[in-house]
């Protein structure tokens, strides 16, 4: 396999509106994205559209795992995990930690068929890998959001996915619970899955990235490898202000900023 996801002119209408707006954009083996931009920039319809959510209209084509043909959706999702804050929400609160983990093998909000003996292993695999093991049997409503999260990344995890799709998978997660999140994400590099992670915060954006996008109403701005990528430069052009950005343990901070001629422009009344 030579690339998972290759997308061609694609145009996406939501609600009659433009919400993508001519998407070129090839996933390669061995690569790790982050999909970069502000609130609104197209980050989550950009995800729909991989995860086949979202159709482009006609003349735009989304393409999976080397299949130049039109591969069936179904075939394609159950090669790709999906995590975010808002599958989350979906689960009945009630629901056990093990069968949110199980429900993934059959894409499904909740447990409605009986789990093999197999994928009870592999669900336990998964849940021990990430160090949950031991919230097994506790209600998903019970547990952190952090743990919550994790439990998530499990469910995605039980159909050895080549691609992961991880949708701002730290919305709503304080510092220390985010930098436990991140962490666990690194033992991923371990495996063969690739990630694609979306976020406006680019110090979530971890080691193992290899090439970051960015998003800005609804088009791609810059894409490329992280290097050219993530420097003060581009970042202050992606989001119309001046930043200055540090590396720290492979990691990238934002250590300085300073708004443009729009702060300039606005006049103090008298």
């Amino acid at each position: 396999m030579s690339w998972l996801v290759r997308i061609h002119n694609a145009d996406v209408f939501l609600n009659g509106k433009q919400v993508l707006n001519s998407i070129d954009w090839t996933m390669r083996k061995k690569e790790n994205w982050a999909v970069v931009g502000v609130n609104g920039a197209g980050k989550t319809s950009f995800m729909k559209l991989i995860f086949g959510e979202l159709i482009p209209i006609d003349g735009g084509e989304v393409r999976w795992f080397d299949n130049e043909k039109h591969e069936p959706l179904i075939d394609a999702r159950k090669r790709i995990g999906f995590v975010s804050a808002d599958l989350q929400e979906n689960y009945v609160p009630s629901t056990l930690c093990k069968n949110v983990v199980l429900s993934g093998f059959f894409s499904s909000i909740g447990l409605y068929k009986k789990a093999t003996h197999k994928q009870i292993e592999i669900a336990a695999y998964w849940m021990e890998f990430l160090e949950m093991q031991n919230l097994s049997n506790e209600p998903i409503g019970k547990i952190s959001y952090g743990e919550a999260r994790r439990i998530l990344l499990a469910r995605a995890l039980v159909n050895l996915p080549d691609l992961l799709i991880l949708d701002e998978p730290c919305s709503g997660l304080d510092i220390p619970t985010k930098e436990l999140f991140l962490h666990t994400l690194e033992k991923l590099a371990k495996t063969k899955t690739q990630l694609i992670y979306v976020t406006h915060h680019i110090d979530e954006i971890l080691p193992l990235t290899t090439h970051v996008l960015f998003l800005k109403n609804g088009t791609i701005f810059y894409k490329g490898t992280k290097s050219k990528m993530l420097t003060g430069q581009q970042l202050s052009r992606a989001f119309d202000c001046h930043l200055e950005l540090k590396k720290t343990s492979g990691r990238f901070w934002i250590t300085g900023s300073r708004l443009g001629k729009s702060r300039n422009s606005i006049n103090r009344p008298n």
